[in-house]
């Protein structure tokens, strides 16, 4: 890095549209240039998306390689790359979930000079497709370092994919700190029809089976015949399961609102009373940080990384996975009781700006950067000093 303002990056991710790491990669990505650190470019395998086209306007460069499908992602994604790489100009590829991964390190085998290659694991990866986790697990130990936004999700690149661990560290999603908006929540609140004391349940995140909103419905049906007033539920977000979810939650009527995709999903966090989020699988949830800085309880299953973020009885309530019937019961608990909420809220508050900070997060990610930067420059002066010593025998 000597002589260099800043590292030029290249991040790749399978997509840039509306999800919580693609969220969580435009508040990195916007943080860490604004101050000039680190100076990047965001390729995507996939579409442009929302979100590749808010860095655009904020001056990222974005490149959409729109390409379709796990084996097009990966194996055509890695032709791109490879071209892009041999164009020169970066001195790190920073990859995202599994597909960018793999396409990373396919496109960067044999390439000379070799450039330091960054994998962010940021899920435990086990309902990802059998090509995916396959191709995943032979190239794993291609990456020089693996970022785990958990311990869950470090381990289980150490066990299951074979990376050594001395390759893994761990960098925690960060957020920034939320001050309260009462004339947003309370503008929300209105338009949805929400009495001051009734409860809004929020669920954030992709309408996928590995998400779990059929438990929350499931959950939201046996709450509706213990509790038949005083709350509302909201789904934020689109996927393949909609179609089934409009069909499970028929029977509640305006008691659950699909509202869609947003780009914007802090009205939401501000107006709703508690954040749900039913995982099978998880490997930080930013929508339980995002939650928390809102000064929200969560109710969520204990899978992954979610227990280090959402601790019982302090910043929220667990349940087991795949169990509709205690999270029905942990959302009656917290519906009908506002001085626990609060409590939660207040507790959730204090952890995410005190252990889970926007700062920490790009702080560490900086550091293993200027490692494997500083790493690269000391392999390539030994290897020209080898080579000017073989040359004067």
């Amino acid at each position: 890095m000597a002589g260099r303002i800043a590292p030029r990056v290249l991040l790749v991710v399978n997509s840039l549209g509306i999800g919580g790491t693609e969220r969580m990669i435009e508040t990195l990505v916007t943080h860490m240039s604004r101050d000039g650190r680190v100076r990047f470019t965001v390729c995507s395998l996939g579409e442009e998306g929302v979100i590749g086209a808010r860095l655009k306007a904020a001056g990222v460069p974005v490149v959409a390689l729109r390409r379709r499908g796990a084996a097009g992602q990966i194996a055509g994604g890695a032709r791109d790359l490879r071209r892009l790489l041999r164009g020169g100009g970066f001195d790190l590829v920073h990859t995202f979930l599994y597909r960018a991964h793999c396409a990373g390190r396919l496109a960067r085998a044999g390439l000379a000079p070799r450039v330091p290659l960054i994998s962010s694991e940021r899920c435990i990866g086990d309902n990802r497709g059998p090509l995916t986790r396959l191709v995943n697990r032979l190239t794993a130990r291609a990456s020089d370092r693996v970022l785990a936004v958990s311990r869950a999700v470090g381990e289980r690149a150490v066990a299951r994919d074979g990376v050594p661990r001395g390759r893994v560290a761990i960098v925690p999603n960060g957020i920034a700190s939320v001050d309260p908006d009462p004339r947003t929540r309370a503008r929300l609140r209105r338009a949805l029809g929400l009495g001051e004391r009734d409860v809004l349940f929020l669920y954030l995140g992709r309408l996928h089976a590995e998400k779990g909103p059929d438990l929350l419905a499931l959950a939201l049906q046996s709450l509706g015949t213990r509790l038949p007033a005083g709350w509302r539920c909201v789904l934020v977000g689109d996927g393949p399961e909609k179609a089934a979810l409009v069909k499970a939650c028929a029977g509640l009527g305006s008691r659950v609102l699909l509202a869609g995709a947003r780009g914007r999903v802090a009205p939401w966090l501000e107006a709703c009373d508690v954040l749900v989020l039913p995982s099978r699988e998880e490997g930080m949830p930013v929508a339980a940080l995002e939650a928390m800085a809102h000064g929200r309880a969560v109710v969520a299953t204990a899978v992954g990384g979610t227990p280090e973020v959402v601790r019982e009885s302090e910043t929220g309530c667990l349940v087991p996975p795949g169990d509709a019937p205690a999270l029905a019961a942990a959302l009656e608990t917290l519906a009908r009781d506002a001085d626990l909420r609060g409590r939660m809220g207040e507790r959730g508050r204090a952890v995410a700006r005190g252990q889970f900070s926007l700062e920490s997060m790009a702080e560490g990610t900086l550091r293993e950067y200027r490692s494997l930067l500083e790493g690269a420059e000391g392999a390539g002066e030994r290897a020209a000093a080898a080579a000017n010593a073989a040359g004067g025998r």
